[in-house]
Order: structure tokens, then sequence, then C-alpha cells
């Protein structure tokens, strides 16, 4: 499995320990930010400040978006990356407004989650 420069360039940005983990969210658009959507999506890989995920919705790097987790909470988180594969859905990253390592209800998370 490679890895883009832009996914490593991501990945050394972190500010807490990812981990790979598949989590189905419900990701939307807020009314402010253009035409509404909301997509099923799943993510790649996740940690305390965001996560990656593929996404077919056409987003922009900075805009804002909500965050459905499957227990109902949710949260708002920028843009930070896209990548556009040749096929299939575009991976996205997005950070949280404010750290949030409890949203994905990980019983025991990375030492360096702590909010």
């Amino acid at each position: 499995m490679g890895t883009s420069p832009n996914t490593k360039r991501w990945s050394k940005e972190r500010r807490s320990q990812r981990i790979d983990l598949t989590v189905p969210v419900v990701v939307h658009r807020p009314l402010k930010e253009g035409p509404q959507f909301y997509e099923r999506a799943q993510t790649l890989v996740v940690n305390a400040h965001g996560a990656l995920m593929a996404l077919a919705e056409k987003v922009t790097p900075k805009q804002m978006l909500f965050m459905q987790n499957i227990d109902g909470e949710q949260k708002e988180c920028r843009v930070v990356y896209i990548e556009k594969e040749l096929a299939g859905p575009t991976k996205v990253a997005v950070e949280f407004t404010r750290p949030a390592p409890s949203f994905w209800r990980i019983a025991y998370p990375p030492t360096d989650w702590t909010a």
C-alpha cells in the first residue's frame, strides 16, 4: 500500500497519535457553507483532532462541515486536506474546531489524546 507525499505531509503534522479505524459517520454541510448534503461515510484514520475519510461529496479546503457519530454526537470540523483518487471516493482530512478524543468512542485511547 503506497502513501502519497501529501498523505505523508498530513500525517507528519498530526498533534495526536493516529489510529487506523473504520468508524461510520454522517457528514453534512452547514447552511452557510453552500448546498446541503448528508453523506454516510467511513473514516480511514482517526485521532483526537480529526479524521481521514473517504467522501464522495465535493468539498473544498478550509470548508466547514459537521460530522456525526453513531451515538448522534455532532462536531464541527474543517477540511484540511483533499486527495482526489483517479477512481473511487476522494480522501478528505478534517480537523475538529476543538479536540474531541471521546468522539470516536475508543475504550483505551492513546495517552496523547488527552484534550
